[in-house]
């Protein structure tokens, strides 16, 4: 299952591309993997409860400067977006101005090109690896805010295997490097001084890059030294975004290119469709066309695997093959900050998919003073595309939906499940129930009762199971790819079934966290209908419904400058507004988790400083939701 950019049915995209038009996107959304785990307790009840505000303003100050000074000068009370690399003399905030440290999910890198001799020999691009200083990018790029790394697992990833490696490709060790040359016969040629190919023929190698910000002539000029210091002739070059997908992406014609990679969530299934060979000859997949055995065959464990511990093994197992073979080198990852004001409001929640602004903040979030009410307002960098979920891909618009609509399950901010309309969990097989088709499972959601569209539309699994049955119905392709899902259907208005032709440790990803539609709007005989999905513009557009469940329904826009979100007080978490709440705020650092409950008010604090924002260069892409994770250029 591919993913790429973030067109959805849900907050955190999945997979399929549709399209080779490249995008510019200054977006990073970094993430924390984590083993599933499904609870079926209330020791979550807590977190869900909200929210505490009746009104939240999504305020357009485009250009991070402004949004600095704008934070400054109190027009907002948190950023969307992420501060720039600046001087910590001029990010001298006030103490009502706190700063959240966001490490990226992803890594700036170097794509080598596995097919093209010599580079296609495995110690050639391993005795690069090592003569490649990372320090030295760290120090000049990023003043030594960022984190050097070798996994191709970004290492906030519970995935990530980087401790257990036995070595490291971090500073300069070209003395490694020319021995491993010297041991492959790729001698010097004494009238040039570079090194010939063990076939005898002289080669160069060419560094592109496209063109940007200082940070991209460090990462290329370091590779040059580094060549260089192998007694490679080598030299960088410059790339238009045209030649990207033409020669580089489509044709495979590169030696080296430098672009961001970057992932969505906790599925690490894109390993086998980045890497495997079997995915090697099309366009956009396995770019730099590695090929390894050994690697693929731990493909079908990754991908298909019954249990974490399966799926872990496959992983690390990939990962140290990635780190040996060194098709892609990891050079960097960026740190990035975000500013939000604590003077008025407390109860903000570090996520690690919404980072600070996401909506575990927006559901807990209250004033200061105990009172319920207030405004909150968000800066955001670009006005939303699109309020249409299946085609929007837009951070910002995102951000919006996340508080408007309803999924069975979210991701908590540590990145465990956490109860949304779903009430309790099982699984049915053939063992336990002879009904079941032998090899296949049926996972079983009764969800909560209370639930109501924002029309006054109880929402009942009816609603859950016509969602799921849309998609496929509308474009299985392009938001099931590679699905095993059977069927899906409500035997009661509470309750809902999945069944799966087989078991995975991924089917519940693949469910879970789906944003619901409402069967009354979509509906063929009196609704959108199954060819109205990509056509359906709400709130641009007034006569097209906008019918949802979430904690916040859409209020008020004005194009281009404001959009505005109001508490939705049918919410079925709502909390009892004639109580007090008047609880002393926490003050812990803490991120929380899912699993041992979860204090009603919390205020994070932290600080530290950032490389910025990098342009993301993003293949456009449409993904439904959460559902598989690869990666994004940038």
């Amino acid at each position: 299952m591919r993913d790429s950019s973030k067109h959805l049915i849900g907050r955190v995209g999945v997979s399929k591309k549709i399209a080779a038009a490249l995008v510019l996107v200054a977006l990073m959304l970094p993430v924390t993997g984590a083993p599933l785990v499904v609870a079926q307790g209330d020791s979550n009840a807590s977190l869900r409860i909200g929210p505490y505000i009746d009104h939240v303003v999504y305020k357009v100050i485009n250009g991070a400067d402004l949004r600095i000074l704008a934070l400054q000068d109190d027009e907002f009370d948190m950023d969307l977006d992420y501060i720039p690399p600046l001087p910590q003399s001029v990010l001298q905030f006030g103490s009502e101005i706190t700063v959240h440290n966001i490490p990226e999910n992803g890594y700036g890198q170097l794509t080598i090109n596995c097919d093209r001799y010599p580079l296609n020999i495995s110690g050639f691009r391993r005795a690069f690896a090592f003569a490649y200083d990372k320090t030295r990018v760290k120090s000049e790029a990023f003043q030594g805010y960022c984190i050097v790394s070798d996994s191709l697992v970004p290492v906030v990833s519970d995935w990530c295997i980087e401790e257990d490696f036995d070595w490291h490709y971090y500073t300069n060790q070209s003395d490694i490097g020319n021995q491993i040359l010297d041991s492959l016969n790729f001698s010097i040629d004494p009238d040039t001084g570079y090194r010939l190919a063990p076939d005898g023929t002289p080669f160069d190698i060419v560094i592109e890059s496209l063109p940007g910000c200082t940070v991209l002539g460090v990462v290329t000029e370091v590779g040059v030294d580094a060549l260089h210091s192998l007694h490679i002739n080598a030299t960088w070059a410059e790339i238009n975004y045209e030649d990207v997908i033409n020669r580089v992406v489509t044709q495979g014609d590169f030696d080296i290119f430098f672009y961001g990679f970057l992932h969505n969530d906790s599925d690490i299934r894109w390993l086998a469709y980045e890497f495997g060979s079997e995915f090697g000859d099309g366009p956009f997949q396995n770019p730099g066309k590695f090929s390894n055995a050994t690697f693929d065959s731990w493909c079908d464990q990754l991908l298909n695997g019954k249990t974490y511990e399966e799926v872990f093994e496959a992983a690390a197992k990939m990962q140290r093959i990635l780190q040996y073979n060194v098709p892609r080198l990891v050079v960097y990852t960026d740190v990035y900050l975000q500013g939000y004001k604590t003077d008025v409001f407390a109860g903000w929640v570090p996520d690690t998919i919404g980072d600070i602004t996401g909506p575990w903040t927006m559901r807990n979030i209250h004033r200061i003073d105990g009172q319920y009410g207030g405004t909150v307002i968000v800066a955001i960098d670009q006005p939303p595309d699109t309020f249409n979920i299946f085609v929007s891909d837009s951070k910002y618009t995102r951000a919006m939906l996340d508080e408007m609509y309803s999924s069975l399950y979210d991701y908590g901010p540590d990145r465990n499940p956490v109860k949304d309309l779903a009430d309790s969990f099982s699984i049915e097989t053939n063992d336990s129930n002879p009904s079941v088709p032998a090899g296949h499972i049926r996972y079983i959601v009764n969800i909560i009762h209370n639930a109501t569209w924002n029309d006054g539309t109880s929402l009942t699994a009816e609603d859950v199971a016509f969602t799921f049955n849309y998609m496929l119905d509308v474009n299985q392709t392009l938001f099931f790819p590679n699905t095993e899902m059977f069927g899906v259907w409500s035997p009661t208005p509470f309750q809902v079934v999945f069944e799966y032709s087989k078991e995975s440790y991924w089917n519940f990803q693949e469910f879970a966290y789906t944003w619901i539609i409402p069967k009354h709007v979509f509906n063929d005989e009196t609704g959108i209908g199954a060819e109205g999905w990509s056509s359906w513009n709400p709130v641009f557009n007034s006569t097209d419904p906008l019918v949802t469940s979430g904690p916040f329904l859409f209020a008020d826009f004005e194009e281009g400058v404001s959009y505005e979100l109001n508490y939705n007080p049918n919410f079925y978490y709502a909390p009892d507004r004639t109580l007090s709440t008047t609880t002393e705020p926490s003050t812990s650092n803490t991120t929380p988790t899912t699993e041992g409950g979860f204090p009603l008010w919390i205020v994070y604090i932290s600080g530290g400083v950032t490389t910025g924002v990098i342009l993301l260069i993003v293949l456009g892409l449409i993904m439904r939701r959460r559902a598989s994770n690869s990666g994004q250029l940038y």
